[in-house]
């Protein structure tokens, strides 16, 4: 999937924004991201794989060349995001299919209002270390007392 867009002769790979305001936020999120490796230092590793091997490709392929081949419409935003989750649930299980659909049409409309690639990545990382990091252990006791 992650090569599927280069080689598609139509599509252009994003341009990066370029003003202050992008700069800032990024800025933000990337020391969020240094004060969880300062906070948890043996995540470290986690936290770069998550940023390299998770929300880069995904937000690759899934915002930046296959929302965009749709089209800018909330129906494009909505059939990436059942796409994301469904892919989700072939892999992780259907709990988190239902988890990530509506981050992800968070993060469809964000792509959609900035074109900023990066701050997607960065946002998805981040709230993928949150959840793996502090929010896992609440959502297992919170299925164990549904079965």
């Amino acid at each position: 999937m992650l090569f599927l867009p280069l080689l598609d002769r139509k599509w252009l790979p994003p341009s990066l924004p370029r003003n202050r305001s992008h700069f800032i936020v990024w800025a933000v999120f990337v020391l969020a991201a240094l004060f969880l490796v300062a906070w948890q230092p043996e995540q470290a590793g986690l936290i770069l794989s998550m940023l390299l091997f998770t929300a880069l490709p995904e937000e690759w392929f899934f915002r930046a060349y296959f929302m965009t081949r749709l089209g800018q419409s909330w129906r494009a935003n909505l059939a990436t995001s059942l796409l994301f989750s469904l892919l989700h649930g072939l892999t992780r299980g259907w709990a988190t299919a239902l988890l990530v659909f509506t981050p992800s049409l968070f993060y469809g409309w964000l792509y959609q209002r900035t074109r900023d690639l990066p701050l997607l990545v960065l946002l998805h990382a981040l709230s993928n270390l949150v959840f793996v990091l502090f929010l896992t252990e609440l959502f297992a006791t919170f299925q164990g007392y549904l079965r």
